[in-house]
């Protein structure tokens, strides 16, 4: 005995698997979203501490009272500092500038190039001395603070994958690096 149930199972499965394909398409849609608002938080403009970037970073790493001190020396530093970058970008644009003007003239792109390695040393200087100026008024515990802060922010050199371990007593052999290749 057979019984005839004119289709409508199969036309009940059909709606019943269309509608899970929607909900999963809105649940993927709505974790999308959720990871996009995390990631840019994080990592969007102005990242966890609004526009502070830089040493401003470190600065809320200190108490109330301390971090308007700093805030107020970096914010000084910062005016000195701001044309000497700008003297940096200016020199760059114009070595790519001459780099890329026919004929070649390599005496003109090398004093170029002289002029940028000059205003970068302009730059770090200044940069260094401000950061000595704010260090000198930290406490012990904060300017331990800063080095920690500092030691997360250093540019990565030399190793495989920007690895590098120069802290005394360890030497970059077996670190995956260009003579200890893993």
């Amino acid at each position: 005995m057979t019984m005839d149930t004119g289709g409508s199972v199969a036309k009940g499965s059909r709606r019943l698997y269309a509608g899970l394909i929607a909900s999963l398409a809105l649940n993927v849609l709505v974790a999308g979203g959720v990871a996009a608002a995390i990631w840019h938080h994080r990592h969007g403009p102005g990242g966890p501490y609004g526009g502070d970037s830089g040493m401003m970073g470190f600065a809320h790493q200190l108490s109330g009272d301390r971090q308007k001190l700093v805030r107020d020396d970096i914010a000084a530093a910062r005016q000195v500092v701001r044309p000497l970058r700008k003297a940096v970008s200016d020199a760059w644009y114009e070595a790519n500038t001459i780099l890329t003007q026919e004929p070649f003239e390599k005496d003109k792109y090398k004093a170029a190039m002289d002029r940028v390695t000059e205003a970068e040393s302009r730059f770090k200087s200044a940069a260094a001395a401000a950061l000595a100026d704010t260090a000198a008024k930290l406490t012990t515990e904060e300017r331990r603070t800063l080095q920690q802060w500092r030691e997360k922010r250093r540019p990565h050199m030399f190793g495989r994958h920007g690895f590098r371990d120069d802290r005394p007593g360890r030497d970059d052999k077996g670190s995956g690096g260009p003579d200890g290749q893993d």
